[in-house]
């Protein structure tokens, strides 16, 4: 090929087919058409400064078809942010999620327990990544010699050759945490080949590494990575569960504002570095979002963060339901989607397209009144109230009534419907240690209120499909979660199916009986 060819071919868009999950796409990744600017060692404070899309090279047109789509789809995506060059570009929250909100963060939780591994490495806590796992976490040696063989990096790329993570929904995630000891039934969990051969997504391994970095440090994740990881980012407002033994969740469930999401990965595009100060090591950085494993479609597997092969450099930690931080160093950009049940790849050309130049692009004041205007309209929509049908005589036959479930992969062990008036009902699930409480609206608009258990809101609206069958929606919001429940009712015997639009499960089957 002569030189003026592929001189030709680089200024020309590249377009690659990005598979994620189930859904495929054929994007065109931009040109380089200038270098990429400097870097000019801003770090935000309390606030990030902003900028109008087009001085980052970014166009507002492409953002305002991205908004209109979201919102003419009804995609359940809650927020969307993208810093360019150390600028905030976009700032986009969308109804029912709110300005202020954490967020669970799903298996983003992982790239964030490997992070607090590295940094455990780099102060001496853990002896290597060659470290067998087994010795520092169970008393006894195991009875399969395979798991006398797991080390540290192993777990740090999900091929610890546990037989978990390939069937679908992660049901040993789900049992593990019905479990009384996380890590031992993580330990327990039988051996299904040889550490190292392949990728399998096993989240109880990572729960292995929140113990791990407990051990070794004496503190729970959570508490090391405020001292080490959050505050020196400027990180404070932070929820992460732990376990029966005080582990922290180290899969997944820790809950950040998506504004500290990109704390983090700005933190990541300027290679650990915090004002100055090198929060995560540089070569940690580099090895952890290095492809180490391969995993699935067009993606490598590094130390806890997903690796593109098409797009060369580009990493992203991912989590269930569509929660994404996404950094690009080619293109100096993070960005971050925090979602209840939606693929961002049906945004990614529109991203992709945004991308215009690593210069400054003519102002473009129209396009940008119209991208603030969309933001605004995302935030903020009213409830359009119906009129509620009327309650049919099952309603008042169970008002009141606590039905006993049988056991399920959720472990709900009883719900109680009380019918308040024509257009409003509450919901109480009887959870393992308490109950989560959601108001349903029964004209056909979702009711928000805060869930006394979590402390978060929470959405509700229900319809009657039939004289004994209730549909219930169930939206957790910034918990991601969205539960369909139909219930049918037979004299003192319900019977139902659940289905979770987030990928939590697929569709379980409930039964249970009144209690009178």
């Amino acid at each position: 090929m002569s030189a003026r060819r592929a001189s030709l071919l680089h200024w020309l868009p590249l377009a690659v087919l990005v598979c994620l999950n189930a859904a495929c796409v054929r994007l065109a990744i931009p040109p380089d058409d200038v270098p990429p600017r400097a870097v000019d060692g801003y770090f935000p404070a309390a606030e990030w400064r902003t900028s109008s899309p087009e001085a980052q090279g970014i166009d507002s047109e492409a953002l305002v078809a991205l908004v209109d789509a979201v919102q003419a789809n009804q995609l359940p995506i809650h927020s969307l942010h993208i810093v360019r060059y150390g600028h905030l570009v976009l700032d986009a929250y969308f109804y029912p999620f709110l300005l202020g909100e954490r967020h669970d963060v799903a298996s983003v939780t992982k790239s964030v327990t490997t992070t607090l591994v590295g940094l455990a490495l780099e102060r001496g806590a853990l002896a290597g990544l060659d470290v067998p796992v087994y010795p520092l976490l169970s008393p006894a040696p195991p009875e399969d010699v395979r798991k006398q063989q797991i080390r540290l990096r192993h777990l740090l790329t999900t091929s610890s050759g546990l037989d978990c993570g390939i069937a679908p929904y992660e049901r040993e995630t789900l049992a593990m945490a019905t479990s009384s000891d996380w890590v031992r039934f993580a330990l327990d969990l039988p051996m299904r080949e040889t550490p190292g051969t392949r990728f399998a997504y096993c989240s109880p391994g990572f729960h292995l590494l929140s113990a791990m970095i407990t051990r070794g440090t004496g503190l729970a994740a959570e508490d090391f990575a405020r001292d080490a990881l959050f505050a020196p980012i400027g990180i404070a407002d932070v929820r992460w569960p732990r376990d029966p033994q005080g582990i922290s969740h180290g899969a997944g469930d820790l809950q950040l504002r998506p504004t500290d999401l990109l704390r983090l990965g700005y933190l990541f595009l300027r290679q650990g570095e915090w004002g100055g100060r090198q929060v995560v090591p540089k070569e940690w950085v580099a090895q952890a979002t290095r492809h180490q494993v391969d995993a699935t479609g067009s993606q490598g597997y590094g130390f806890g963060w997903w690796v593109s092969t098409d797009i060369p450099g580009l990493y992203q930690a991912a989590g269930r339901g569509g929660q994404r931080f996404i950094v690009w160093p080619a293109k100096d950009i993070v960005v971050v989607v925090t979602a209840g049940g939606f693929d961002p790849v049906r945004i990614a050309p529109f991203l992709l397209r945004s991308l215009k130049s690593n210069a400054a692009l003519p102002g473009n004041a129209n396009g940008l009144e119209r991208l603030q205007a969309r933001v605004h309209e995302a935030a903020r929509r009213d409830p359009v109230v119906g009129a509620a049908p009327p309650l049919p005589p099952r309603a008042a036959m169970i008002d009141g009534i606590d039905y006993h479930l049988d056991p399920n992969p959720l472990d709900v062990r009883g719900v109680q419907l009380r019918f308040l008036d024509q257009a409003l009902a509450q919901a109480r699930f009887r959870l393992r240690e308490t109950e989560m409480v959601v108001p349903v609206g029964l004209d056909g608009t979702y009711r928000i209120d805060i869930d006394p258990a979590s402390g978060s809101r929470v959405a509700g609206r229900g319809r009657w499909t039939g004289p004994e069958q209730l549909v219930l929606e169930i939206d957790t919001i910034s918990g991601i979660n969205h539960f369909t429940v139909t219930l049918n009712f037979d004299g003192d015997r319900l019977e139902g199916r659940v289905s979770e639009r987030a990928g939590l499960i697929g569709e379980m089957a409930v039964k249970g009986q009144a209690q009178r």
